[in-house]
């Protein structure tokens, strides 16, 4: 008797559900490989890219659960006028499993956060700074492995975000030039 395709589809889902969710350890490793790649900025609190990864654990609950996305590994990285969040999330559905959606946040520049934070205290009391889509850069699926190239197109979209198409013309203070020397020296001769 052949088996049907809905049949064929349950099994292949049950089979799904057994197999192991992400590897949060290998993956940090892939990550801080990727990391060390880069020079460790002088952040005041920690010293090393251990430090600035966060990392979210597997709990009974996932296990359990069908469905779902979890941030699993979470990395701040800071420039001059902007804060990213690069994460890695798992998805918790059966037919997804070793697949996980590695994203890039970029927050509000300086200035506007500073602006959206007094607004807030006005009317609602406290600013909450969550990832929103309009601050998504970079999204992605990888797999376990896979993460190095993702995260070089991450790197690649953060950078293209950081580009502006000149240097401002009221930038403070004027560039240094080295002028003609004034008065030359030279040593007698023997």
């Amino acid at each position: 008797m052949p088996i049907s395709d809905q049949a064929k589809q349950a099994m292949l889902i049950e089979l799904k559900k057994h197999e192991p969710l992400m590897d949060i350890e290998s993956t940090r490793r892939e990550l801080l490989d990727w990391l060390e790649q880069l020079p460790f900025p002088a952040y005041p609190d920690v010293s090393r890219w251990e430090d600035c990864v966060k990392t979210f654990p597997l709990d009974e609950n996932d296990k359990k659960s069908d469905s779902g996305l979890r941030i699993r590994l979470a990395v701040r990285l800071f420039t001059a006028q902007n804060r990213y969040v690069i994460s890695i999330m798992e998805s918790l559905d059966p037919s997804s499993r070793g697949v996980f959606i590695l994203t890039a946040h970029v927050n509000w520049k300086e200035s506007e956060r500073k602006k959206q934070m007094m607004v807030d205290r006005g009317y609602i009391g406290h600013f909450d700074d969550v990832l929103k889509a309009r601050h998504t850069i970079w999204a992605q699926t990888v797999r376990q492995g896979e993460l190095h190239d993702g995260l070089n197109s991450c790197a690649t979209a953060i950078l293209g975000n950081e580009l502006t198409g000149r240097c401002r013309d009221d930038a403070e203070g004027t560039p240094v030039t080295i002028g003609p020397p004034q008065r030359i020296t030279l040593p007698d001769p023997d």
